[in-house]
């Protein structure tokens, strides 16, 4: 299954009156680009690890995005060929699906859907959006790739979350706009809404840039509506980043600029701790893990800045560098939650610094 080549730049828009200090302020996610980034260091800084290769080797295109299940984990990734490539634990790299079986201009994206199992989506050639899982359990034997039903007309990498028994799916469209759908888990089958695609008319996209990648979506207790809640990160054309709180029938309830003090032009990370499949409330175990946000951007200095939430990613301290010595990339980061700490990591540019080999992918522990 092939996919797409795009030369697109996203821009998102709203037409909401609740929106936080006119969100006509066009929201923008723009992909492939360097950040332009200012902040303030944080005080009040995570515990981290050292920068460290954590690719075995690998030369990527994009970030290393992964799913820890049951103590083992499965990471996907976009080569250098373009091909969608895996690892399980660790391992050898793989071409999933075979070799060139799953060529691509976008990053992949890869969650626990239904429980248990490991689930990669992609955008396909056709614009639509495509999934495979990991057969019975299998560590290394992924089904046939599954297209979702036609209409998604996708020009960038799909937002995934899970909330209760569904995986609701957000990519954006060639219509400059936001397409959102659900899947369903049934007794471990598999069933699209039969509502197909809808789209969202608080996004308005725009051109020049192939992806959105970076852009990302978490599920989580919104103290502001007392429930649980989607809440997606983008960056906008006014460089700022934004959240966008969704409710559990997927409609638009805020759009907020995030207090970060971060300026930005590209996509941005984003994970929250504790586990990924359920979102609980106050006073039940794991809601003060859940609360735990990272996000994280490339600075207009071309290196990696992060910022951290402890209520849900309402409220975030100032844009600050990692520990360590500073990392060069071009293209987004990835944050990869796990219980308890954040994996944060990106392709290094090693035309910048000799410290790793240029394209390959680095990382430290937060927690």
């Amino acid at each position: 299954m092939p996919v797409s080549t795009g030369t697109e730049r996203v821009i998102v828009s709203s037409t909401s009156r609740k929106s936080a200090r006119g969100w006509r302020a066009i929201i923008g996610v723009l992909a492939g680009s360097l950040l332009l980034l200012t902040g303030i260091p944080n005080s009040a800084r995570a515990a981290e690890t050292e920068w460290a290769e954590i690719g075995n080797g690998a030369r990527t295109l994009s970030a290393v995005y992964s799913v820890t299940i049951s103590g083992a984990t499965y990471d996907v990734t976009r080569g250098a060929d373009n091909n969608v490539w895996f690892r399980y634990n660790g391992g050898s790299w793989r071409p999933l699906g075979g070799d060139n079986a799953t060529r691509t201009t976008s990053p992949p994206r890869i969650v626990e859907f239904p429980p248990g199992r490991a689930m990669t989506l992609v955008r396909g050639l056709d614009g639509e959006i495509w999934y495979s899982q990991v057969n019975s359990g299998s560590a290394n034997f992924w089904a046939p790739w599954t297209r979702l039903p036609a209409g998604a007309g996708a020009i960038g990498s799909p937002m995934v979350s899970v909330l209760g028994s569904g995986l609701f799916i957000e990519a954006p469209n060639q219509s400059r706009l936001i397409s959102t759908t659900w899947l369903e888990s049934r007794g471990g089958v598999l069933t699209p809404s039969s509502r197909g695609w809808r789209v969202d008319n608080h996004a308005l996209l725009s051109t020049d840039y192939a992806d959105i990648e970076g852009t990302s979506q978490i599920a989580v207790y919104g103290t502001q509506q007392y429930e649980a809640v989607l809440r997606s990160f983008v960056v906008g054309t006014d460089n700022r980043v934004w959240s966008v709180t969704r409710t559990a029938n997927s409609d638009s309830s805020n759009v907020t600029q995030v207090d970060s003090g971060a300026i930005c032009e590209s996509g941005v990370a984003a994970g929250r701790l504790g586990n990924q499949t359920t979102v609980v409330g106050p006073g039940q175990q794991g809601y003060a893990e859940q609360q735990r946000v990272l996000i994280a951007c490339i600075g207009a200095d071309g290196y990696v800045w992060n910022s951290t939430s402890n209520d849900g990613g309402v409220h975030f301290g100032n844009f600050s560098r990692p520990a360590g010595t500073p990392v060069p990339s071009t293209t987004a980061p990835a944050v990869n939650p796990t219980g308890t700490s954040w994996i944060l990591n990106a392709v290094f540019n090693g035309l910048r610094s000799a410290q790793f080999p240029d394209k390959s992918v680095v990382g430290k522990r937060i927690s």
